[in-house]
């Protein structure tokens, strides 16, 4: 027989799983979607790397997980958000750990319906598959490993983190390479059709379940 959590713990559940937003900028583009794993010790844990150019895309995205403890009730009462019900596209992916990954994105937001719509056509379109091979990983998984990137303990002093450091770990660096890849992605193709994302107001959000994987 499953057992459901009582009232307090899925109230916990639901505080810990709901998605936080930060605005994309080039610099902080690649932090959020290390803020969207869950192996920071806090919310104001975070590393920083440096400027990778995203002309296209500056725009507000949400992401969320759901991992551990969380995911087993995800599992069995579905705790996704509305819009991920129905989301305009899903990845899976297994990570390093064996953990396997669901993604799922959507929840398109802009002040310019075109572009809100090229985003969403491009989402559903896209064969994430396709996108997600196991080469173009291997590269991105190469290109993060050739940036510098800083972890803040609580005391607010900093030391080298990525790889290579203590507080490397090879689920969260697999998982932002996947989110890069498809960021990148949607990222050329507005290019290629003449959006700006910052002056379009566009804003999407991400929904992840990875039980079992080590953060």
């Amino acid at each position: 027989m499953n057992h459901l959590p009582d009232e307090d713990q899925l109230d916990g559940l639901l505080d810990r799983s709901s998605p936080s937003t930060t605005l994309m900028t080039d610099d902080v583009i690649d932090e959020l979607n290390r803020l969207r794993v869950a192996s920071m010790p806090s919310p104001g844990s975070s590393g920083h790397r440096k400027r990778w150019t995203r002309p296209a895309l500056t725009a507000l995205i949400t992401f969320s997980l759901v991992g551990g403890a969380a995911a087993a009730t995800a599992a069995t009462i579905q705790l996704w958000s509305p819009w991920a019900e129905s989301p305009d596209a899903v990845a899976t992916y297994t990570l390093p750990s064996g953990a396997e990954c669901e993604l799922r994105i959507g929840n398109v937001n802009g002040s310019d319906p075109e572009a809100v719509r090229a985003v969403e056509d491009f989402y559903q379109a896209a064969s994430i598959d396709a996108l997600l091979t196991q080469e173009t990983i291997d590269e991105t998984i190469a290109q993060l490993r050739t940036e510098e990137s800083t972890f803040m303990n609580d005391d607010g002093a900093t030391e080298a983190a990525g790889y290579g450091t203590v507080h490397y770990n090879a689920d969260s660096e697999y998982d932002s390479a996947v989110n890069r890849i498809l960021t990148n992605t949607l990222s050329s193709e507005l290019a290629r059709q003449g959006i700006d994302g910052s002056e379009s107001n566009l804003s999407y959000s991400g929904e992840g379940n990875c039980p079992g994987a080590d953060w």
